[in-house]
């Protein structure tokens, strides 16, 4: 980490700012030297890396240095001092193949600080060949611990995208390192410059030509390293897909297994329910065998139902046309009835009628005779007094004979005028004797005509009732 102290936040442009900036570049360029150096080292062995040499120490170093740089050293009464294996935790939080790893870590008991942990995650991603993608996964989730850096930091700056790109080509190497009794807690960290200055600047230096021969060992080796890396690219592919797999077996397995208990409890249930069809098939032939029975009765019973209902339908179509023969004759009797009703009414009204108009005429001639009476009891009254004038002319006859035969005649007219009166009377009688007899008679047809028309309407009544008894007894 830097020895610089200063505020924050920098000035852009300031000269810290640029100490800061010189900083970064001195580690990164320092990490392509000690990765050149560690492949040219792994490239001229014919072997795999079974051991922790010079350049990979070196290489492990400056990883340590570039996640320790900016890092802010946080050390309280409450809190623990900030180490890089924090920050270790932190990503491999979103990472499902670093919980092995940390897992393995955690059971090294000879590990007792952070720092040692963190230095056995990066050999072990190594082994795995897997530091790129740790890195990778670190830059771009670099907001989940940015509150644990300072701003001028290498895993903050720009240029920390290219670690991962550096860190691709330690894939074609293969290390089998030897973690155990491995005093990683106290593992002196100093970088060996020397390796890296050869007279004057190592990367400026003039190379030697190759010779031919090496040339085509060199090709021939990469080709292999090419080939291998693509075989590991391949098998890595196949593990994480045997992974996959066996994740679905084992899903599929869990699944089988509940299939397997379903399918159990499926077959109980089956015999459960055959027995119980058994069961219900016996007593579902028993109950058809006395249905069957049953029906059999039924059937007998209705047939004689039948017979019986059948003649009795006959009698009773039979007893339907006679009514409705009788039904038809006393509707004709009926309309019959109806129409001399009628024509009684009728010949009532007439009768009325003619009562009415004889009763004005016999009171007509009532007045009449009433008139004539009155005129007679005049006639009388005249003729008493002429008879008194009579008398008293008789007494003055001697004195009054012309005043006699002038009475006389007066008299002879009085009494022809008194016959007539006589006659016209009796033929006045007579005829009032003739209306009397005519209106008895009249009364008399008038009580027959009333009895028949009572007689008449009884009859109907009766028919009707009948008529109606029988459409009851016909529903």
């Amino acid at each position: 980490s830097s020895g610089i102290n200063a505020e924050w936040p920098l000035r852009p442009g300031s000269d810290i700012e640029k100490y800061y900036v010189i900083e970064q570049k001195n580690l990164l360029q320092l990490l392509k030297l000690s990765i050149k150096n560690f492949i040219d080292f792994a490239l001229s062995l014919t072997s795999g890396l079974e051991e922790e040499e010079g350049s990979l120490y070196q290489l492990f170093v400056v990883l340590e240095q570039v996640l320790k740089h900016g890092l802010k050293d946080k050390n309280g009464l409450f809190t623990g001092r900030t180490d890089f294996f924090n920050v270790i935790q932190i990503i491999s939080r979103d990472l499902e193949w670093t919980k092995d790893l940390l897992e393995s870590i955690s059971n090294m008991s000879y590990l007792k600080t952070f720092t040692g942990r963190g230095r056995a995650f990066l050999r072990l991603t190594m082994m795995q060949k897997k530091s790129h993608i740790f890195f990778m996964e670190l830059v771009n989730s670099v907001d989940k611990v940015r509150s644990l850096y300072h701003p001028h930091a290498l895993l903050l700056s720009e240029e920390a995208h290219i670690i991962a790109g550096l860190l691709v080509g330690l894939n074609v190497i293969d290390c089998n390192l030897c973690l155990r009794d491995k005093d990683l807690d106290n593992l002196p960290q100093v970088v060996q410059l020397s390796r890296y200055l050869k007279d004057g600047n190592y990367l400026d230096s003039p190379t030697p030509p190759p010779s031919p021969q090496i040339d085509t060992h060199k090709q021939d080796y990469q080709n292999i390293l090419e080939q291998k890396s693509y075989i590991e690219e391949i098998n890595e592919k196949l593990r994480l897909d045997f992974l996959v797999v066996d994740k679905k077996s084992k899903m599929f397995q869990q699944d089988n297994d509940m299939l397997m208990k379903e399918v159990q409890n499926m077959k109980s249930r089956i015999e459960e329910l055959s027995s119980e069809r058994d069961f219900l098939r016996k007593k579902m032939e028993q109950s058809e065998d006395v249905y069957r029975r049953k029906m059999e009765v039924e059937k007998a019973d209705i047939a004689v139902e039948r017979e019986t209902y059948e003649a009795s339908r006959q009698g009773l179509n039979e007893l339907y046309l006679l009514a409705k023969e009788e039904l038809v004759n006393t509707n004709n009797r009926v309309t019959d009835l109806e129409k001399d009703l009628e024509i009684e009414k009728r010949i009532k009204n007439d009768l009325e009628k003619a009562n009415g108009l004889l009763e004005k005429e016999l009171l007509d001639k009532e007045d009449t005779i009433t008139a004539l009476r009155k005129q007679c009891a005049d006639v009388k009254k005249l003729n008493l007094s002429m008879l008194n004038k009579v008398q008293e002319s008789d007494k003055k006859l001697a004195e009054r004979d012309m005043s006699l035969k002038d009475m006389e005649s007066r008299t002879v007219q009085s009494s022809s005028e008194m016959t007539d009166l006589v006659t016209k009377t009796k033929e006045l009688a007579i005829e009032n004797e003739d209306l009397k007899k005519e209106l008895d008679e009249l009364k008399k047809k008038c009580y027959e005509m009333e009895s028949s028309l009572e007689t008449a309407v009884t009859g109907c009544s009766v028919e009707k009732e009948w008529r109606e008894n029988l459409q009851k007894q016909a529903v």
